[in-house]
């Protein structure tokens, strides 16, 4: 699995335009696991944009976005021009590849490659440099 850690909320902020429309892309795997994906965090997001008065037109889960045929299945129902992506690197490239026309914004960070342990616990493996 991918070990991912979340970016500061203001860092986030910075690269967004009140004129952008967005969509949020969360991956349902690996950074669900972590913390930083998943329907609760894709929610959270949403929500703080909105009351920062962000416009969100999609947000979407995707059970394991580095599969590019998952992001391709998602055409249609990504509709902003900003996607914001709470996944992995791989996901982003994807989204980068897929979608040449929109600005593809990681909004997580890849640590690096983790493990389960014995009694349920994540265990980094290796460390991306």
């Amino acid at each position: 699995m991918i070990i991912t850690k979340k970016m500061p909320y203001s860092e986030i902020k910075k690269k967004l335009k009140k004129s952008d429309r967005i969509s949020i892309l969360s991956c349902n795997s690996c950074a669900r696991i972590c913390n930083t994906g998943g329907g609760d965090n894709l929610n959270k997001l949403k929500t703080q944009l909105e009351k920062d008065g962000f416009e969100v037109c999609d947000a979407l889960i995707v059970a394991v976005p580095c599969n590019s045929d998952m992001v391709k299945n998602e055409r249609k129902n990504i509709t902003g021009n900003v996607i914001l992506c709470q996944a992995c690197d791989a996901a982003v490239y994807n989204l980068k590849k897929d979608f040449p026309k929109k600005k593809v914004v990681p909004v997580i960070g890849s640590i690096g490659l983790g493990a389960f342990t014995e009694k349920g616990y994540i265990s980094l493996v290796r460390k991306f440099k």
